[in-house]
C-alpha cells in the first residue's frame, strides 16, 4: 500500500477539529506526507447567526475582522504544532465561501490532497438536519479517501459534546 503524499484537514475551534489535527499530524509524520491546515469562515451562514443585545442580527465586519484574527491565530498555532511534531512541509489556508464544497472538492483538487481528514459532527440532531454536517458531505463528494476523526491518538472513543451551533 502506498503512503499519502498530501493530507488536507479541516479544522475549527471545536473539540472534534482538534482531535482531527492531532490524529492528521500523526498521519503526516508517520508517512512523511505534507500537511495542509485549512479553516473555511462559511459565509453563508452568517445573516442571522449573531446574538446582540436586541437578539438576533446579521454580523457586522468588526465582528468578522474579529473572528479572522482569531481563527489566524489558531491556524498559527495549528501549524507550529505540526511543525513541532516532526512535519517537514506544513501549509495553513484561512478561506471564505461554502466549507463543504472547499473541503471535498475545491481545496483537494487545488492542492493535490490524496487523504482528506475531518472531526465528526459536533452538532446535534436537530442542527445537523438543518444545518448539515461538513463531514457528510465530505464523505460523499471528495475525490479521494476521506477520515472522519472520532477517536484519540490510541483509537480510543471519544464522547462529545453535542452544540446547536457551529463554533467560530
Amino acid at each position: 500500500m502506498t503512503k499519502y503524499q498530501r493530507i488536507l484537514v479541516g479544522i475549527d475551534t471545536s473539540p472534534q477539529a482538534q482531535l482531527a489535527l492531532k490524529k492528521a499530524i500523526a498521519i503526516a509524520v508517520e508517512s512523511g506526507a505534507a500537511l495542509d491546515i485549512v479553516t473555511v469562515i462559511n459565509t453563508e451562514k452568517f445573516v442571522g447567526i449573531t446574538q446582540g443585545p436586541m437578539g438576533f442580527g446579521a454580523a457586522t465586519p468588526q465582528m468578522l475582522d474579529e473572528m479572522t484574527n482569531r481563527l489566524k491565530v489558531s491556524l498559527a498555532e495549528a501549524r507550529h504544532l505540526a511543525v513541532d511534531a516532526g512535519v517537514k512541509d506544513v501549509a495553513v489556508h484561512l478561506r471564505t465561501g461554502n466549507s463543504k464544497t472547499i473541503l471535498a472538492t475545491t481545496l483537494p483538487q487545488e492542492l493535490g490532497s490524496d487523504l482528506i481528514i475531518v472531526g465528526a459532527t459536533g452538532l446535534n440532531n436537530v442542527s445537523r438536519i438543518l444545518i448539515g454536517s461538513n463531514a457528510s458531505y465530505v464523505i460523499r463528494n471528495a475525490t479521494c479517501d476521506t477520515l472522519v476523526v472520532r477517536t484519540n491518538l490510541d483509537h480510543e472513543p471519544v464522547t462529545m459534546p453535542k452544540r446547536m451551533t457551529r463554533n467560530v
